[in-house]
């Protein structure tokens, strides 16, 4: 049998098998061994079969061939002759036509088509076979529409002049698309149609071809569950608007249908109508929108002024603001026409202020002035004498907040065009800046006028018509050009005056207002602010303050002006000699401890120097090393007010900011400075500056590199570390700035290959550790080792011998329950060891930690005498409480019993575990809720037990109530009604509770189960 009769056999039952036998074919072909001619009669005789399954199965043959033969066998002529042949197919019959046109693509690959060729093949599918919707199977329609596409992508010049040649073939290309309702052949369809609409004369097919896409809007398209293809309603919605919005032409057509439909009850219509008005005001020509501008503002204003849903206003002043920009591009009789009735519209409704429709309007206003300069000057001119007309004649505080509003929006729009103001020569180099010609100069001096009047003397309990002033002038002092330095200056002081005056609870949003105002005055005036805003600020904050001075809220503000760099070193001086002044007059530790956090919130949040891209180091040399001195007792005259724990701290923190991107060579000039102060701690743990170093050498030696420290140095350190951690008469603050560098010592700076020898020479390897003589703190130590080699991932050797012998140490009477506690700590975050800090950081330690202990703890605790089992418990939770969902998710059959059993513990010690527990239940209650249906029970039973107080801290009050709260929705209805009753009787208890945060949990969570009797009365 020949290949096409093995072919038609196999066509049917098996395609791969029959899509091998036209590759043989194709191959003979490449060979020689099948001449072409032989091919067309041999598969002819099938090809003009009376059976039309038949002439379908010869014709994918033949496609089937054409597709899988090489480059260069077939010539020109060859081609030729095959395209003549399977037009006569087409022309002639009926059947097979979506074959032919794959036949005729992979012709196409094999070689370009000329002109005629390419105009004869568009012209026969679309004059001389069936319309597209005769053809019944998708399939088929989509390869004949992947033809036609491929025409018009490659070969536009043809098909253009075939459609110029011929008058009536644009009518027959119309036509040929009705009726296709295939979501995937219809973004060809659309793709297909976009390119007359852009590129042909359409004449008198305007109509037509805009009616042809139209009868699709709006599209109502849902992808049903699992489309393999991923074509969405919003694919769709895109490739019809763009063909509506293809061509000037449509205008008469698509605005008048467009705003028809605008008035439809639908939302989601709505959204679709605005989109695609806003995308035809943007691609037709603008003498086409000057037509229909006013007519669209007469529809659009509406969604404005009534709004309906936000993102339809939002809509709709984007298309308002799009027209103005198309006219502003040709004579300014069409814009002038345009902005008239907008103008007069809203002057209008400024006579009503405040209403929904004044607050509209300036939206109206806003969204045309800032798409250019010259209109945000047109409409500055046109609103702002009738505003402060108004203004002026009103004494109605709620007329002029609601004018200040309207204001505040060409301020806004000012601000937003005055980049445009600028004028850059080739070179991107300003040669004039049009500042100058702002129309809002003109009326700046009434403005600032009406405002300052309304941040001043307006009632403080005016809390909304003060913002919106004080919005105003930020707004002002942002416009270049706009204000003098003096208005600036009368600005900060009013802005100060809050700050300083206003300190109760009720203008809470008014002094955050003005300190952003300062913010922003500071950035824009840096000098202004420095003279005029500093010097009043550093005068509130007193040398040696009495009880309830309020100097908190002036220290916040000065600090906040950090974010500026211009002024960050003033603000920063001016800090440390108010610090030194209240260190000589013995303030109070508290006022000590509020300038340094002060200080280290600008280093942290502002904006210091920098000299090649890194932070300034003269800020260590001249800020934070002469404090470090005093927290050390280095320097003459050192106060002990710096050498306690929390300012040794703060100071360390600011000079870790400093240091940790500094050069090695600047780093080993501090380090040679401080070492022999951080060698000596431990030696004298009575002495203040020695528990200073502690506290000091932690943050130090974190923004130190990996080189810094040989070591030599490092095991040295790491043995005064393990000497003040272990000392049980060592203060809780010292102890932990000890474990924590013990962490960072052998995670960065002492090499894998040194680490065995380094750790049996300092007695910190976990076997001394945990040996005869241990105690609490060596096993503290013992974790904090560990922890760091964890974090590292360089020395799985022993961190795994280590961590069996923690585990172990669970099942100990005496210490497994510091153990327990040790497990806690051993994944917890810690900003020390960070890449910031130059730590290793490997991306899988917590995986492996998981995998390294969760298993033994597991097995464990089953076996486990009631003494001890507590121990695995807040093991186990202290680890998943810092884990992703992603490493549990797989062990969770195994979890969820021992975390029920967590929340058992009574110990009040226990009280952080199951508030973990409740944390960790929440997540996979969320994440996967099918894991803990078996145990609903002993569930919700636990959780009501947990949402009980006075045995409950208010922490697991509320994660027990989240956790609830959940249920009805995450669980299967069938699991939780039977709970109803008895959870809703029990959650009264906690709508009485005296913390408010369990309270506001209590009523979700009654609500949440309540809704569970809705469902039933729904039902019924």
């Amino acid at each position: 049998m020949s290949d096409i009769q093995l072919y038609l056999v196999e066509a049917d039952k098996n395609k791969d098998e029959a899509r091998k036998l036209a590759a043989r074919s194709a191959a003979a072909l490449a060979n020689g061994d099948l001449k072409l001619v032989e091919l067309i009669e041999t598969a002819g005789e099938y090809i003009n079969h009376e059976d039309a399954a038949m002439r379908i199965k010869s014709l994918s043959y033949l496609a089937d061939v054409l597709e899988q033969v090489a480059p260069k066998v077939l010539k020109g002529q060859q081609r030729n002759l095959l395209c003549g042949f399977i037009l006569t197919r087409v022309s002639d019959d009926s059947e097979g036509t979506g074959h032919c046109a794959r036949a005729l693509m992979a012709l196409e690959k094999l070689g370009k088509w000329d002109s005629d060729t390419a105009a004869n093949i568009a012209n026969t599918f679309v004059s001389d076979s069936q319309t597209l919707r005769d053809h019944k199977l998708q399939s088929e329609r989509f390869t004949i529409l992947q033809l036609l596409d491929l025409l018009l992508r490659n070969y536009r010049k043809a098909l253009k002049d075939l459609h110029n040649d011929d008058h009536d073939f644009l009518a027959r290309f119309i036509t040929y698309f009705d009726g296709e309702k295939d979501p995937r052949n219809l973004m060809i369809v659309f793709s297909i149609l976009q390119v007359p609409m852009t590129e042909w004369d359409l004449g008198p097919h305007a109509q037509d071809l805009f009616d042809s896409v139209f009868n699709y809007f709006p599209i109502t398209f849902k992808p049903p569950p699992g489309d393999p293809y991923g074509i969405t309603a919003q694919d769709l919605k895109g490739r019809l608007q763009d063909c509506i919005s293809a061509s000037s032409d449509f205008a008469p057509y698509s605005f008048p249908a467009l705003l028809d439909k605008l008035d439809s009850s639908s939302i989601n219509t709505k959204r679709d109508v605005l989109a695609a008005l806003k995308a035809c005001v943007n691609n037709y020509e603008p003498a086409t929108i000057s037509l229909y501008s006013v007519t669209l503002w007469d529809s659009l204003k509406f969604e404005i002024l009534n709004v309906e849903e936000e993102d339809l206003a939002q809509e709709a002043l984007a298309t308002l603001a799009a027209i103005a920009n198309q006219l502003s591009k040709i004579q300014e009789g069409a814009l002038t026409a345009y902005l008239k009735p907008v103008i007069k519209e809203c002057n209008e409704h400024l006579e009503d202020a405040p209403t929904k429709q004044s607050q509209a309007a300036g939206r109206i206003l806003n969204s045309i002035a800032k798409t250019s300069p010259e209109l945000a000057n047109t409409l500055t001119k046109a609103v702002l004498p009738h505003l402060f007309e108004l203004f002026q004649s009103s004494e109605s505080i709620a007329k002029r907040r609601g004018l200040i509003e309207v204001l505040n929006s060409l301020i806004s729009a000012t601000k937003d065009v005055s980049e445009q103001w600028k004028i850059y020569n080739a070179e991107g180099i300003l040669v004039a800046d049009r500042a100058d010609e702002s129309a809002l100069r003109d009326w700046s001096a009434e403005a600032l006028e009406a405002m300052l009047r309304a941040v001043i003397n307006a009632p403080k309990s005016e809390v909304s018509f003060r913002l919106f002033a004080i919005a105003g002038l930020i707004g002002m002092i942002k416009i270049p050009k706009l204000l003098a330095d003096s208005d600036v200056s009368r600005i900060i002081e009013s802005f100060t005056d809050i700050i300083i005056q206003e300190r109760s609870a009720a203008n809470s949003e008014v002094e955050g207002a003005a300190i952003s105002g300062l913010a922003v005055a500071a950035h824009h005036s840096p000098i202004v602010t420095s003279e005029k805003a500093l010097p009043t600020f550093l005068a509130e904050l007193p040398d040696n303050p009495t009880l309830g001075s309020g100097y908190e809220k002036v220290l916040e503000a000065f600090t906040k002006l950090s974010t500026e760099t211009q002024v960050f070193d003033t603000i920063v001086l001016r800090l440390k000699n108010k610090l030194q002044a209240a260190l000589h007059q013995e303030a109070n530790i508290t006022y000590i401890h509020a300038l340094l956090m002060a200080i280290l919130f600008a280093f942290s949040n502002g904006s210091p120097g920098t000299e090649d891209g890194v932070i300034k180091f003269s800020y260590f040399s001249d800020i934070a090393k002469p404090l470090l001195d005093q927290a050390l007792g280095l320097s003459e005259g050192s106060s002990r007010s710096l050498s306690d724990h929390t300012s040794t701290d703060i100071i360390g923190r600011i000079s870790n900011i400093i240091l940790k991107s500094q050069t090695m060579h600047l780093q080993n000039q501090v380090l040679a400075e401080y070492e022999s102060s951080f060698n000596s701690f431990g030696k004298d743990s009575s002495d203040a500056y020695s528990k200073a170093a502690v506290i000091a050498s932690l943050h130090l030696n974190a923004a130190f590199q990996r080189e810094a420290l040989s070591p030599e140095s490092a095991t040295d350190l790491l043995k005064a570390l393990s000497r003040t951690a272990v000392d049980q008469s060592t203060l809780p603050n010292v102890q932990l700035s000890a474990l924590r560098q013990a962490a960072l010592v052998v995670n960065k700076f002492i090499p894998p290959a040194d680490l065995e020898q380094s750790l049996i020479s300092t007695s910190t390897d976990v076997k001394s550790l945990l040996g005869q003589n241990r105690s609490s703190e060596s096993i503290i130590l013992a974790f904090s080792i560990v922890k760091g080699l964890l974090i590292q991932g360089k020395s799985n050797k022993y961190t795994t011998a280590y961590l069996q012998s923690l585990l172990e140490l669970l099942s100990d009477t005496t210490f497994g329950s510091v153990a327990a506690r040790g497990f806690v700590t051993i994944l917890a975050p810690d900003d020390i060891l960070s890449k910031e800090n130059h730590c290793y950081l490997s991306g899988l330690y917590k995986q492996k930690t998981f995998n390294q202990t969760v298993p033994v703890i597991s097995t464990s605790s089953k076996t486990a005498d009631s003494a001890v089992k507590p121990n695995y418990l807040v093991a186990l939770s202290g680890i998943l409480r810092w884990l992703p969902y992603s490493i549990i998710e797989n062990s969770l059959s195994t979890l969820v019993l021992l975390l029920l059993q967590s929340l058992d513990l009574q110990d009040q010690a226990h009280q952080d575990v199951k508030s973990a527990t409740l944390v960790s239940l929440e997540t996979i209650i969320t994440q996967n809720a099918s894991a803990l249906f078996e145990h609903a029970s002993s569930l919700i039973s636990r959780l009501l037990t947990c949402t009980a107080a006075p045995d409950n801290t208010p922490q697991v009050r509320k994660a027990a109530l989240r956790c609830l709260t959940h249920l009805p929705t995450q669980f299967k209805r069938e699991a939780v009604v039977p709970y109803r009753r008895q959870v809703v009787k029990r959650l009264m208890a906690c709508l009485d509770d005296g913390k408010r945060a369990v309270r506001t949990e209590a009523v979700r969570c009654r609500t949440a189960w309540l809704s569970l009797d809705q469902e039933d009365s729904d039902e019924e």
